[in-house]
């Protein structure tokens, strides 16, 4: 994950919303809408959620490699995850989030899978 200052520094955010030791809530802008997002580095993950700002809807794909551009390296894989239902939770309706973790590498199928 980029570091914190760096991902405040990119063009698309609009509003520091709050930064702290491992992270930052703020306020991007992609493709003329707003989103509110936290980056967090604490744990032993990295992790950044978005969450559309009077939208109705979750972040479409594009949105999402955006952020993943905002906030982490061109060779960092990161994952949407989809948790098994008994550890599901909802907080925010439309809120999408990226994982990554810090001491690990995520298994990724082979190039010509994907």
């Amino acid at each position: 994950m980029k570091s914190i200052d760096e991902i405040l520094k990119d063009d698309h955010v609009t509003k520091v919303i709050g930064k702290g030791l491992d992270g930052a809530m703020f306020n991007v802008r992609i493709n003329y809408r707003l989103y509110n997002v936290i980056a967090s580095n604490g744990g032993g993950w990295d992790h950044v959620s978005i969450d559309p700002i009077n939208q109705g809807h979750a972040p479409t794909w594009d949105v999402m490699c955006v952020l993943k551009d905002i906030c982490f390296n061109d060779d960092e894989t990161v994952i949407e995850y989809h948790p098994a239902k008994e550890n599901y939770v909802n907080i925010a309706e439309n809120c999408l989030h990226l994982w990554r973790p810090q001491k690990q590498a995520i298994p990724v199928p082979p190039k010509n899978f994907v």
